[in-house]
């Protein structure tokens, strides 16, 4: 009868990586996960807007720079962030999408 050999720490991490590789191979995320919002601005307290949509946040203090794009999130039914530039994100409370804009 043979005894397995003690595993070292070099062999566990390598099997750590597999498991979380396994794991993550199925939750990656799509494009259609994504809308682009053009050159968005701030225009009030937790309010932005871009050339596509109006966002209202939750607590973002993000001061977009000049012509800044940023994407916004689907997470979920009703569920939103916003993904700056500089890859921070705000949570998303409401979005008007459309073509012609009240502001």
């Amino acid at each position: 009868m043979a005894i397995p050999a003690t595993a070292d720490s070099g062999t566990m991490r390598l099997v750590s990586v597999l498991v979380l590789s396994a794991l993550f191979a199925g939750a990656k995320t799509k494009t259609s996960d994504y809308y682009k919002l053009p050159s968005i601005e701030r225009i009030g307290k937790n309010l932005y807007q871009s050339a596509t949509a109006i966002v209202e946040t939750r607590a973002c203090l993000h001061q977009p720079v000049d012509d800044e794009d940023a994407l916004l999130k689907y997470l979920g039914p009703e569920q939103y962030e916003i993904v700056w530039e500089d890859r921070s994100t705000c949570e998303v409370q409401r979005v008007a999408l459309g073509d012609n804009l009240p502001i």
